[in-house]
């Protein structure tokens, strides 16, 4: 049955009841770790007045719920506003301009903050072999609330509080944050949870799919901007279009030779090359092997 408006409501109050733990002291103002830079980076802030963080960018995406007052996210002239108790993603890669707004009854703004890492991202591709790879941001960034992923950020928000108590609690939290994420990572937001730069987001898309003869105004148009916007971008990041195709086709192939079901011919094709001699001049300057030599490491 669908979730309705009011069992939204319900669980957004579920929501907060399971996340007051990790609320902030009074008196405690800023950023607030719950969690180590080598394990969990999940961290709550809080403020007292109404600020306003112009042209912010994330350097990794971010799966946030505000616990008190208002988010709003803006970008470009387009809006969105996220009360207590709804989570929502914040991509990688973008400006955009954030205002905090308190709660008028308690005077607070505050939030809780997943980074999605490096180390959380390979986890998620490693859970969810169909995850989406798309870079392109969604017309929402919110995430409808289940029961499941109320009951999956309370047990988050249980192991949190217990790090430095007992030995195990760091790798508990780990897998208690991973299992907030592999159930937002099945919603409408799950492309942006794995495309962070314009590059990754790039290679995300060609990588889906290595044969297609990939022009880019094509890559341009699955993230929503124009080709010459995107050669800029990528040339901002020190590559070209071209450059990136080429990398992500020969990662492509040394994935597929490393894989006995596929003789050389069929790695070829499937990385995009109709051409085997020219397949194998390019695999032997990537990886150094010719592609006989790859295969006969398996």
């Amino acid at each position: 049955m669908p979730i309705t408006a009011l069992d939204q409501n319900e669980l957004r109050a579920s929501l907060l009841s399971r996340l007051s733990g990790l609320r902030a002291p009074a008196g405690v103002h800023g950023t607030v770790s719950h969690g180590t830079d080598s394990g969990v980076r999940v961290f709550g802030y809080c403020v007292q007045e109404r600020e306003r963080i112009a042209r912010s960018r994330m350097e990794h995406p971010a799966v946030v719920v505000v616990l008190s007052g208002t988010k709003e996210i803006w970008h470009g002239d387009v809006a969105q506003a996220f009360p207590a108790g709804v989570p929502f993603v914040i991509p990688a890669g973008m400006n955009f301009d954030m205002v905090n707004i308190p709660d008028p009854a308690s005077g607070r703004y505050e939030s809780i903050c997943i980074t999605v890492d490096d180390v959380l991202r390979q986890a998620l591709r490693s859970n969810l072999r169909h995850l989406p790879v798309t870079g392109r941001i969604p017309d929402r960034l919110d995430v409808e609330l289940s029961p499941a992923l109320v009951e999956a950020y309370g047990h988050a928000a249980s192991a949190l509080s217990g790090i430095g108590v007992v030995a195990v609690a760091e790798t508990l939290a780990r897998y208690r944050v991973l299992e907030v994420l592999l159930l937002v990572a099945v919603t409408p937001v799950a492309g942006v949870l794995m495309a962070v730069g314009r590059r990754e987001q790039v290679e995300a898309i060609i990588y889906a799919d290595p044969s297609h003869p990939w022009q880019v105004g094509e890559v341009a148009a699955e993230l929503g901007i124009g080709a010459s916007t995107l050669r800029r971008q990528l040339a901002g990041a020190g590559a070209s279009f071209r450059e990136v195709l080429l990398s992500v086709r020969m990662r492509a192939a040394g994935a597929l030779l490393g894989s006995s079901g596929y003789s050389v011919m069929q790695a070829a094709q499937a990385a995009g090359y109709a051409s085997r001699s020219h397949f194998s001049r390019r695999v032997q300057a990537v990886h150094g092997k010719t592609p006989r030599q790859l295969k006969a490491a398996v």
